[in-house]
């Protein structure tokens, strides 16, 4: 009989080693050796069959075999070593290994790596899969490649059904080694009879060994699969799932596995299964509707639309039936999701591969796709191609005009010379030595569908042909009935929008407002926006009105129609039709912009600080009570106050957000600049109207808007000025506090100020005292110096200015220095009272030196109020005469109503004149000086 490597079994009891194997084959000859499965170059032996009674009777010495023990197999840890097969074996099978067999995308180490991730359940099958197959994606190439060719020259598309797949960027991919060595071929059938003979665990140990030498051959994962059949379905799977990706070929292998994949509830890898199926059998379209029904089952809607868009590339010609099919769906689904692009390509495929299946359905969803991207002239080319549609193009000079369908044949034309002409269509094309330059008259049959009519003069209208549109116009809508065509003459009607022709669309949609199935609010909206094309405003809030009426949430036509009676100066009607009611609508951000703005206009300053604060609580948080300030004011960011906000209320049992608050839909606008003018225009309407409570509460409720976060310095300056307006120095001492820690200068110390001096505490003592140290001279030793003059701690306070005026003499430190001894000679048990006064004037008369010609209005009056203090009345009046005498300066007279002291130095005189019964003098100073 003729040994075969493949089919034969040799029995363990006769292999007694590996090396003693290798030996028999180095040493066997051409003459006596055994057929390699596979060699071209090796002659088949013919080996004599025995029967048993020619075993019986042979001569044999029982003594001379000795038993041979069972190969003792370890069991193997790592599948894949880094040396395979001995090099004997390797040189006997030298001439039958092909050179492609070679050369793989993975090394051994990285297979044994992924199979045992897979079996020890790291990694699915999808992707095992995916990484031990590195070719290029097939699939994706084909639809790539059929995108190409159809997006496009008409002309060429045909060629779609010749092309091969494999063609694409010139890809091959590479073969692995699938076929076992006829040694292992001999211990996988020795595997295979010892399952049989139900030596379950040495079959399985065997087939292990064999993969530990060549791990892409798939016999040994077959045999492991049927040996865990029973007892471990799940490792059973795993095997049978290894060994049909090492034979992917059978598709009807990869279905059983899907099916077995879905029993046991993994969705995902029975689509992976289907998937190899496909590849195995790319024109099963079972295969494709069962893989579609499982990618949509499991929620992959682009890999449900990406199978069904191989299948229609794989399929030819005579699968029309099933081609328009699936490429209807694909459209419908595309055309679902907007995607408008992609469903043309799929209709093309009916258009290149199935052209005498086409029908006005066909025709109807190309031109609808071709007119929604824009691609007019191949509209208009597949319209009078595919229909009765006659157009007459103008020709050169010297040329007779001809009617376009004069080169319409009565025939079919037959398969070569329709793809020759496929471009051409029914309209006769300029021959080369003629130039189409426009179109000069057309004809639309009565027999053409009212769908196509529509489309076709949509077409027109876009190609710029509206006088031959308007020539079609009256016969198309006194013949077709708008109760039922209504959406036809909608489409109409907005491509002349389009053009700005108001009035001839006026036409088609005057019917459709009339009509009772079409007098809808989109229509009423087409209509309006018509009226105000037309600049009928009066007849554009009727419309308007209507469209406010069918649908009261369409906030597009709100606007407009506010917006027109803003035009009108109907300011209280456009406020009346911008109203949302928080607790039932979803609030539109840019109708409550518009609608404040108008509140704004015509002074209903109420109702727009609501509007204005009820806008901002989309990105603010409202603030209840004025003890959350406190958490706000803090804070250096927004994430931080919001956080303290968060805590605080968490604490009092509340929750950050507003059980009722409003809800709004997502809208951009107004943008960010806007809003925050708004919220200055707010800023200044409620300082001007003294509303300082609000103003605070509106400044500290946009520190937690994190739409304001770039505006943050902005808006603490301005809470900072609530706070002084509102008399609050708790909360404004807590914002002034971080301004001075940044930034020490004039202003800032001016500002820390103005807010201890309406101070109600002496948190500021503790800071200022901190903040010493750190300069010989500045601003906060001052500031200390007079908390200590206003404390009435005089000793101090001379001390503190003593020490600045001997390093920066100033009129100021001068004055102060001189306020400070006379408050210190006006007390009781104050001793050398003489001396404190003299030294007080002295430096009354420094500060009037230092203070100059420009401040003398101002030290003539400083100098009275002295002397006034002390009781010396005669040189107090001499210097109130000199301010009401002397020349104020030009600063003064710049700014009479601040600086001028006229009035105060008046109303002292009269008051010493009082004290003196000098009535007459005390009224002539009120009268001269103060009376209005």
């Amino acid at each position: 009989m003729e040994c075969n490597a493949n089919e034969g079994s040799v029995s363990m009891d006769t292999v007694v080693g590996k090396s003693e194997l290798q030996l028999e084959l180095e040493k066997s000859t051409a003459d006596d050796s055994l057929a390699i499965s596979g060699s071209s170059s090796v002659a088949p032996v013919i080996i004599e069959e025995l029967d048993a009674s020619a075993i019986s009777s042979m001569d044999m010495d029982i003594n001379e075999f000795v038993e041979a023990k069972a190969l003792q197999i370890r069991e193997v840890t790592d599948i894949i070593p880094k040396s395979t097969i001995s090099l004997s074996c390797k040189s006997s099978n030298k001439d039958n290994m092909d050179i492609e067999d070679q050369d793989t995308s993975l090394t051994a180490d990285e297979e044994d790596r992924l199979t045992k991730q897979f079996l020890n359940g790291e990694l699915t099958f999808s992707e095992y899969s995916s990484r031990m197959d590195q070719d290029i994606d097939l699939e994706t190439i084909e639809n790539d490649t059929s995108r190409r060719t159809i997006g496009f020259d008409r002309v060429t598309v045909q060629k779609i059904v010749e092309q091969k797949p494999y063609k694409a960027n010139n890809v091959r991919p590479k073969k692995k080694r699938r076929v076992l060595p006829p040694v292992l071929q001999g211990l996988m059938g020795e595997a295979n009879l010892r399952f049989a003979k139900g030596e379950v665990d040495l079959a399985a140990q065997i087939c292990m060994e064999i993969i530990r030498q060549v791990p892409s051959a798939p016999e040994p994962f077959q045999t492991l699969a049927m040996i865990y059949e029973n007892d471990q379905p799940e490792r059973s799977l795993q095997f049978a799932l290894i060994a049909a990706h090492l034979s992917p070929k059978d598709a009807d292998q990869w279905v059983r596995l899907a099916n077995l994949s879905l029993e046991s509830g993994d969705i995902k890898q029975a689509i992976t299964c289907y998937s190899k199926a496909i590849q195995a059998s790319p024109k099963d379209i079972s295969l494709y509707e069962t893989r579609a029904q499982l990618q949509e089952q499991n929620g992959d809607k682009k890999a449900y639309l990406r199978g069904y868009t191989k299948l229609i590339h794989q399929l030819e010609a005579e699968d029309g039936e099933y081609i328009m099919r699936y490429a209807k769906i694909l459209a419908k689904r595309y055309m679902q999701e907007d995607n408008n692009e992609q469903a043309l390509e799929a209709v093309e495929i009916i258009f290149a591969k199935c052209p005498d299946l086409i029908t006005l359905e066909e025709v109807n969803i190309m031109t609808e796709l071709l007119i929604a991207l824009k691609q007019f002239k191949r509209c208009l080319d597949i319209l009078v191609k595919y229909t009765n549609i006659q157009i007459q193009y103008k020709r050169n000079e010297g040329r007779e005009k001809r009617r376009a369908t004069d080169d319409k044949l009565d025939t079919k034309p037959d398969k070569e010379e329709e793809s020759s002409n496929s471009a051409k269509g029914k309209a006769m094309s300029p021959s080369r030595g003629e130039k189409s330059d426009e179109i000069e008259s057309c004809d639309v049959p009565d027999d053409v569908v009212v769908d196509l009519k529509a489309k076709f003069l949509v077409t027109l209208i876009e190609l710029d042909y509206i006088p031959i549109a308007e020539k079609l116009l009256p016969k198309f809508y006194t013949r077709e009935n708008p109760e039922i065509s209504g959406d036809l003459f909608l489409d109409v009607a907005e491509a002349l929008m389009g053009k700005k022709e108001f009035y001839r669309a006026m036409v088609l949609l005057d019917p459709l407002v009339k009509s009772s199935n079409f007098s809808l609010a989109a229509v009423w909206l087409r209509h309006a926006e018509c009226w105000v094309g037309c600049n009928q405003l009066d007849k554009a809030i009727e419309s308007y009105e209507a469209v406010r009426r069918l649908s009261p949430q369409h906030l597009g036509a709100r606007l407009a129609l506010a917006k027109l009676y803003k035009k009108s100066e109907q300011y209280d009607k456009a406020i009346q039709v911008l109203y949302q009611d928080p607790e039932f609508d979803a609030l539109d951000s840019d109708v409550l912009y518009q609608r404040t703005l108008l509140l704004f206009k015509v002074g209903r300053y109420e109702e727009y600080f609501s509007s204005g604060m009820l806008l901002f609580s989309r990105h603010c948080v409202n603030i209840r009570r004025k003890v959350e300030l406190n958490a706000l004011a803090r804070a250096t960011g927004v994430r931080q106050r919001l956080d303290s906000l968060q805590l605080r209320r968490l604490s009092c049992g509340e929750k950050l957000e507003d059980e009722n608050a409003p809800t709004f839909v997502a809208n951009a606008r107004p943008s960010e600049k806007n809003e925050f003018l708004l919220f200055l225009q707010m800023c200044k309407l409620a300082c001007k109207l003294n509303k300082y409570g609000f103003l605070q509460r509106l400044c500290f409720t946009a520190l937690t808007s994190k739409r304001f976060k770039k505006r943050n310095s902005h808006i603490i300056f301005l809470c900072l000025v609530s706070c002084i307006h509102n008399k609050d120095s708790f909360y404004g001492y807590n914002i002034v506090r971080e301004f001075v820690r940044v930034c020490q200068r004039s202003n800032t110390w001016n500002l820390l100020n103005i807010i201890i001096q309406r101070a109600e505490d002496l948190r500021h003592n503790r800071f200022i005292m901190r903040l010493l140290g750190r300069d010989v001279f500045s601003y906060l030793h001052i500031m200390h110096a007079n908390n200590c003059l206003v404390s009435g701690t005089y000793k101090y306070a001379l001390n503190g200015y003593m020490s600045l005026f001997k390093v920066a003499p100033s009129a100021l430190l001068a004055l102060l220095i001189g306020v400070t001894q006379l408050q210190m000679a006006c007390q009781k048990m104050s001793a050398k009272k003489n001396q404190l006064v003299i030294q007080a004037l002295a430096f009354f008369k420094k500060y009037m030196q230092l203070r100059g010609k420009e401040g003398q209005q101002e030290s003539y009056y400083n100098m009275a109020r002295a002397f006034h203090q002390i009781g010396l009345l005669p040189s107090a009046i001499h210097f109130y005469k000199l301010v009401l005498k002397g020349d104020p300066g030009d600063l003064v007279k710049q700014h009479a109503s601040l600086l001028d002291l006229r009035k105060e130095a008046a109303f002292n005189l009269h008051l010493i004149y009082l004290q003196s019964e000098n009535h007459l003098l005390a009224r002539m100073y009120l009268e001269n000086y103060i009376t209005i």
